[in-house]
């Protein structure tokens, strides 16, 4: 197919301008999110007007095909209002590009009726897949499906068995045919509606399904699809973690924004708070993190991008460098929102305070596991220290 038409890169703000346009509405609906355990028809309203979700999808079916510079930056942006809503956006939005790794029939059953569709995931190989004449019988619960609730499709991993040796492949099914489970009961990212997602026994064609080698080497049907555009050529690990980190990263940008805004004028027991060296301090380290989590993921993305667009290998010490990367970018992330909201002492702890609600947003997504220090880290050191590491498990 042909997917030439991508976003000019001189217009790429646009995109960036308009989740910026929606922070003041995501900053007003945040709390009905929260009460709700899922996002506003409003947003995802707004979300599809102004094609946010779109930037990743295919130009054949009507989206930007621009790349995750611009994705990342529409993240980051909608994280200034409501950090579900951005976490949302993360997901619908990145898996208009995993479904743009599946075969051309796949896709324009997905798109062809609906160009605005979107998929939710749980891509955790939790089910069984039951390989039968034509595809494989899908059963199971997956956990952590974002978005579910205003999804149309969702993309569930399982490992299947192929008549050879079992492997994880990845399920592309409509959302009519599986069960949303209302569990989503937690302390922070409350309007993600990250539901669980119950299956028994659904048929699911072969061209509804592509294994995670192929998404991880860049070798899915996609790329056959579209040979003009990269993003499709591209390992799955070498930006998806960006679609997460990048909502963290936005929420650090947020909290010391807030913090700052307050506390000038702010006066506690006859002091002025921001006279006070150790406020002045931690303003500056928290600062400091913030802005060194963005340089990081914008500076990965970058290289990441132009390796694929130069077609060099990526081997597994880049993929690892870059899981490295968007774990540590999380990390210095939330030490910038633990040390604005120590800095904001008992005001911080008032429901009306937004420090609040950014600071158990990001300590939820941070706890989310492809973001953990502790899992991506020592694959690199591996790497490094010339000790092996299977590609297929980074």
């Amino acid at each position: 197919m042909n997917d030439a038409t991508r976003l000019d890169p001189r217009n790429a703000d646009i995109l960036i301008e308009r989740a910026r346009s929606l922070v003041p509405a995501l900053r007003q609906r945040s709390k009905q999110a929260t009460a709700d355990r899922r996002l506003p028809q409003e947003t995802i309203d707004d979300f599809q007007r102004l094609g946010l979700t779109r930037c990743l999808q295919p130009a054949a079916f009507g989206g930007f095909a621009s790349d995750y510079r611009v994705f990342s930056k529409i993240i980051r942006a909608l994280a200034q209002g409501c950090g579900s809503s951005a976490w949302v956006a993360a997901v619908h939005g990145e898996h208009n590009w995993v479904v743009g790794n599946f075969s051309e029939e796949a896709q324009r059953d997905v798109w062809s009726g609906n160009a605005h569709a979107v998929a939710s995931a749980s891509v955790a190989p939790n089910g069984s897949a039951e390989l039968v004449t034509g595809g494989h019988r899908l059963s199971g619960r997956w956990g952590f499906a974002s978005g579910c609730d205003h999804a149309q499709w969702i993309v569930l991993g399982s490992i299947a068995k192929t008549g050879g040796a079992p492997q994880v492949r990845m399920f592309l099914v409509p959302m009519d045919e599986v069960e949303i489970i209302d569990d989503w009961h937690v302390m922070g990212l409350c309007g993600t509606g990250s539901k669980s997602i119950g299956v028994k026994d659904l048929f699911v064609r072969a061209a509804h399904s592509v294994s995670l080698h192929e998404l991880k080497t860049g070798t899915a049907p996609g790329a056959a699809v579209y040979p003009d555009n990269p993003l499709y050529r591209t390992p799955r690990n070498l930006l998806a973690l960006f679609s997460l980190s990048s909502v963290v990263v936005g929420l650090a940008e947020r909290a010391v924004t807030e913090f700052v805004k307050f506390t000038r004028e702010r006066r506690s027991r006859g002091l002025r708070v921001a006279d006070l060296e150790a406020v002045q301090l931690m303003v500056a380290e928290a600062a400091a993190q913030a802005e060194t989590a963005a340089l990081i993921g914008e500076h990965t993305i970058d290289r990441n991008i132009s390796m694929v667009e130069a077609r060099q290998t990526i081997d597994a010490e880049q993929v690892a460098w870059s899981r490295r990367n968007a774990s540590y970018s999380t990390q210095l992330a939330h030490s910038a929102v633990k040390l604005i909201f120590e800095a904001a002492g008992g005001t911080a702890l008032y429901a009306t305070n937004p420090l609040q609600e950014i600071f158990r947003d990001i300590t939820a997504a941070s706890a989310h596991l492809s973001l953990s220090w502790h899992r991506a880290a020592p694959y690199y050191g591996q790497i490094r220290l010339g000790l092996p590491v299977d590609f297929d498990t980074l």
